[in-house]
Parts: C-alpha cells; sequence; structure tokens
C-alpha cells in the first residue's frame, strides 16, 4: 500500500458524505494525531475524493498541518470506493467493548499516569 505526502487542500470531500460528525469528534481525533501522529492514512479514489478519513482530514486541519498522508485507492472501482465509504463506517459499529476487560485497561494507563483523554473516552 503506497502512501503519499499531499498538501492539506489537495484531498477533496465527498460531496454526498452521509456521515456526520460534530465537534467534538473532530477535537478527539485531533487530539489523537497530535498525540499518536497519523497512523492512518487519508483515503482518496483516483479523482482525489476522499473515501475515508473525512473527519482525519478536518481534525489535521483544525491543528494547522499543511500536509496529510494518503493511500489512493487506485485499484477499486467506483463501485468499490462507494461501497468501501459506507462500510469503513459502518462495520465500526457491529462491535461492542469488553467492559470487563476495558476497565482494567484504563485503571491500568491510568496508573502509568497517562492522560485517559487520550483513548477517545469520556472519563469524567
Amino acid at each position: 500500500m503506497g502512501i503519499e505526502i499531499w498538501p492539506i487542500d489537495r484531498p477533496k470531500p465527498y460531496p454526498k458524505n452521509a456521515r456526520k460528525w460534530n465537534a467534538a469528534a473532530v477535537a478527539k481525533v485531533a487530539a489523537s494525531i497530535r498525540e499518536y501522529g497519523f497512523r492512518q492514512p487519508i483515503v482518496v479514489d483516483a479523482h482525489e475524493v476522499i473515501c475515508i478519513g473525512h473527519v482525519r482530514l478536518t481534525a489535521a486541519k483544525s491543528l494547522g498541518l499543511t500536509e496529510v498522508p494518503v493511500h489512493v485507492a487506485r485499484d477499486l472501482t467506483p463501485a468499490q470506493i462507494r461501497g468501501l465509504r459506507l462500510a469503513d463506517n459502518r462495520t465500526n459499529e457491529e462491535s461492542e467493548w469488553n467492559e470487563d476487560l476495558l476497565g482494567p485497561e484504563l485503571a491500568d494507563l491510568e496508573a502509568l499516569g497517562f492522560d485517559l483523554g487520550l483513548t477517545g473516552f469520556d472519563v469524567h
């Protein structure tokens, strides 16, 4: 999988993006990028339209970044791009947290002095 570094304004938002997000989601992703760096590229189609990563791009802009990592999914058909765009947002909704393991994991991180807000969980 090739990753390219693009100017932040080059990836084009998908105008029919069915996924909504709010300022809190952008802030959590921005905090993650600030702490861990970009670990997942923005995915675009052959026409430079975003398939995956609208929130990541918005978060990067909020941080004042000028470049972002991008993967161009040149091997997918237009129908596959549209399907992937929906699947990426939908498939994570099928899983749930194992509370018996999550609580101790968060407690261990807290004992290490780690800022639990950087996990994306609301911990107050």
